[in-house]
């Protein structure tokens, strides 16, 4: 059986949503209307459902294949998995994953810049306040 994580598009913070929502499976997520799968949070877009609708019947389907296939097939094919898995460091990811860190580094570089915009300003505030304390004695 295909894990959810084997469908384009799906690391483990869309398997969490989808298994709050009983969804475990690729076959469940595949039988699913799309009106369901668009009241998942992270699924609300069209597009995205149903990129994620798609991805899961080629999953299934690509399955299929390889359990049709011959043994000797098998083989080269686990031989390949085990040697991708060797040479990658970390776990591929995904674009929708990758789209939602950089949207997560970009609300945090403007929450640095707001922070640093405010202590700037403190900063010119107490250099102010410092001059007119300054003036007020010389005069």
């Amino acid at each position: 059986m295909a894990k959810l994580t084997d469908v384009t598009g799906i690391g483990p913070a869309t398997v969490k949503l989808l298994s709050e929502h009983n969804i475990k499976t690729v076959e469940a997520l595949v039988s699913i209307s799309l009106a369901e799968l668009q009241k998942i949070p992270g699924m609300s877009g069209d597009i995205r459902a149903r990129a994620v609708k798609k991805a899961a019947a080629d999953c299934l389907r690509s399955k299929a294949t390889k359990e049709l296939s011959t043994p000797a097939n098998k083989i080269q094919t686990t031989v390949k998995k085990v040697a991708s898995k060797k040479i990658a460091a970390k776990p591929p990811v995904n674009q929708v994953e990758a789209v939602e860190v950089k949207d997560k580094d970009k609300k945090k570089n403007k929450k640095d810049d707001k922070k640093e915009e405010k202590k700037d300003k403190k900063k010119k505030d107490k250099s102010k306040k410092k001059d007119k304390k300054k003036n007020k004695k010389k005069s």
